[in-house]
């Protein structure tokens, strides 16, 4: 099992011939059956993290054509990046984030050869906490950091993944307790929402989990203009998740907060769910609060957005009182549908550890593709969102995958 790691140092009865003829035709023509991904030339690709003898890891970043049968391996082929790496999608580039001793960012995309290719290396004085899409050609990274009592914004050139502007903010204006870790960042119209909650940054102890908060900043000045908070639920988000706000096609924002021991909290003194803060506003929803607690048996460890108001997430099915620190687990698989309030688990795939960062999965079509560890090994799972199944697929050479991504 991979823990988490701490950031210091660091998935009718049979009827005649006839009208079964008759059944499959009006299928065939009214009500097709989701098909089969077919696969192409090197469309996905995986970021592969290896330990090596010293305990250190290194990343291969490797295309490869099919990933639900043999055995994916990043033997002689790939981008290689020793260090610590987070990997995130934007557009048809991937963005490699560096942590720890290698606080750089790097694109990786295709060339016109089909080949992986890096693009752009720039470094900065703190890791960056993550990267979000702004506008054309314009991304936005954060860096909130124990080491810096400002909260630093870069824009970035997404072309040439360089920095165009840089600019700070107190923390101060934050909080005045320990210091934020992030959780979670969008940009809507000319507001930057920011979610956080509060660390100590030598214990790591969460000692203030009675509310949500959400920082608001002008954009593309990044004026601090407020902080809203919400006493229904706990800070938002969790340890290393980072998807503690997600946007929908509306512009809607959705508020996750989990307060999970398993996910980095000391403590919880609130309820876990997600609130909306609705397109245009800058205060949560009071009509809107989806308690995934009740009515999934679970909290929401980590969430993807997938359009139309669902998500794919991953629910930690043991009580808050229950959870081992700093486990990311026990945890299962779950469509959630935002606007109706429901969550369908998903079967054909067991419960299971995640690995204590960000979710590595892929949403392509009606699929979505992530990898769990199992005791055979690490595995390749299809979730099919449209009727809540998984298949098996191929078996993973890594000690953990890092992204899972289609170029």
């Amino acid at each position: 099992m991979i823990s988490l790691r701490r950031a210091s140092k660091l998935a009718l009865p049979t009827l005649g011939l006839f009208t079964a003829l008759f059944m499959a035709s009006c299928s065939t023509e009214e009500d097709p059956a989701t098909p089969e991904p077919q696969p192409t030339e090197d469309p996905f690709v995986l970021s592969l993290a290896i330990q090596g003898s010293e305990n250190s890891f290194t990343y291969y970043t490797v295309p490869f054509q099919d990933v639900m049968s043999g055995t994916l391996s990043a033997e002689g082929q790939g981008i290689e990046q020793p260090g610590y790496y987070d990997f995130k999608m934007i557009d048809k580039t991937i963005y490699s984030i560096g942590g720890l001793d290698d606080q750089n960012v790097v694109g990786i995309s295709r060339n016109e050869n089909g080949e992986l290719i890096q693009t752009g290396d720039v470094s900065f004085t703190n890791s960056v906490s993550d990267i979000v899409k702004a506008d054309d050609n314009t991304l936005v990274a954060v860096t909130l950091s124990a080491n810096s009592d400002q909260v630093t914004f870069h824009t970035i050139d997404e072309n040439s993944v360089t920095v165009n502007n840089t600019v700070t903010r107190p923390i101060a204006e934050l909080t005045q307790t320990d210091v934020p870790a992030y959780s979670g960042m969008r940009i809507v119209g000319n507001k930057l929402f920011l979610s956080y909650y509060i660390s100590n940054p030598n214990t790591w102890a969460t000692e203030y989990t009675d509310e949500a908060m959400v920082a608001v900043y002008s954009y593309p000045n990044f004026e601090f203009q407020e902080v809203i908070t919400d006493s229904r639920v706990g800070p938002i988000g969790g340890f290393n998740t980072k998807s503690g706000l997600i946007e929908d096609e509306n512009g809607n924002i959705f508020a996750v907060s989990h307060s999970n021991p398993a996910n980095g909290y000391s403590q919880f003194t609130n309820d876990s769910g997600i609130l909306r803060i609705n397109n245009g506003e800058t205060t949560f929803d009071p009509d809107y609060y989806f308690d995934v607690e009740e009515i999934a048996g679970g909290t929401v460890a980590h969430l993807k957005y997938l359009g139309n108001g669902k998500a794919f997430a991953e629910i930690n099915t043991t009580a808050r009182a229950d959870q081992v620190t700093w486990t990311d687990s026990p945890l299962r698989s779950v469509i959630i549908d935002l606007n109706n309030l429901t969550v369908d688990f998903v079967t054909g795939i067991p419960e299971h550890n995640g690995a204590g960062r960000r979710l590595a999965a892929l949403h392509d079509g009606n699929y979505v593709y992530m990898t769990i560890p199992e005791e055979s090994g690490i595995t390749v799972y299809r979730i099919n969102t449209a009727d809540y199944t998984a298949t098996k697929g191929a078996t993973v050479e890594a000690n953990f995958v890092a992204g899972f991504f289609k170029l």
